[in-house]
Order: C-alpha cells, then sequence, then structure tokens
C-alpha cells in the first residue's frame, strides 16, 4: 500500500475518532443543559463551543504522532497554528450548523452531522498541507 493512501486511510480512522469525541461531548452536554432548563436556542451553540475545543486537542494530538507520523517536537508553534486554523475552520462549521438548524430547521444532530462533514475534508488538506507539511 502506498504511503499517501495509508496516510488518508489514518486520516479517516482519525477523523472518525474525532468525530465521535465531538459528538459524544456535543450530545451528552446538549441533553444536560436543556435538562438544566437552558433554552434549545442556546444550549445546542454552547455544547459545539466545549465539544469543538476538547475535540480539536483530541485531534492535534492524533494527528500529529497517528495520521502524520511526525515525532520531532516543534513546540507549542505547531499547536497554535494547529489550533488557529481549526478555530477558523471550526467558526465556518459554527454557522453552517446555525444554518442548518436555524434557517433549515434541520435536527441539532443533523445540523452537526452535515457540519462536521465539510468540516473534516476542509481540515484534512489543512492540515496535510499548512501544519504537518
Amino acid at each position: 500500500m502506498n504511503k499517501q493512501l495509508l496516510e488518508s486511510i489514518r486520516y479517516l480512522v482519525m477523523g472518525v475518532l474525532t468525530t465521535l469525541v465531538n459528538y459524544v461531548i456535543y450530545h451528552a452536554l446538549d441533553l444536560l443543559l436543556q435538562k438544566q432548563s437552558i433554552s434549545p436556542f442556546f444550549s445546542y451553540k454552547i455544547s459545539y463551543g466545549v465539544a469543538f475545543f476538547l475535540a480539536v486537542v483530541f485531534a492535534y494530538y492524533g494527528n500529529k504522532f497517528f495520521v502524520f507520523q511526525k515525532t520531532e517536537k516543534k513546540g507549542i508553534q505547531e499547536f497554535i497554528s494547529f489550533f488557529s486554523l481549526r478555530v477558523f475552520s471550526g467558526i465556518a462549521s459554527f454557522f453552517l450548523l446555525v444554518f442548518f438548524v436555524d434557517i433549515l430547521h434541520f435536527s441539532h444532530g443533523l445540523g452537526w452531522l452535515g457540519s462536521s462533514v465539510i468540516n473534516l475534508v476542509g481540515n484534512y488538506f489543512a492540515s496535510k498541507f499548512l501544519i504537518f507539511k
């Protein structure tokens, strides 16, 4: 199997794992906040922010060591670059989520899924060509 294909498979596996981390945190927190009488209008947005942050930390380490197999220490600058790029893509994904839920009236879960799939594809190319080149 060639290196590029193997890397793509590892990225897909890591993407699925990161998505699961994000999904579990997002949905658990969304349900918890709604049970605490937080309006659904706010609960999914708060849940998204918390889940996004934790998933980005998970994704950084997974991408660095598992997907792109980088072992050299590049310090905090690499993490800041990765995190900054993910914040940018996360903001775009957040607006997609709001669009899907508030404008198109998708369920919270379906809106999250749609925005996450779009985000996953964009993040692969950004990580490969900008962060872990």
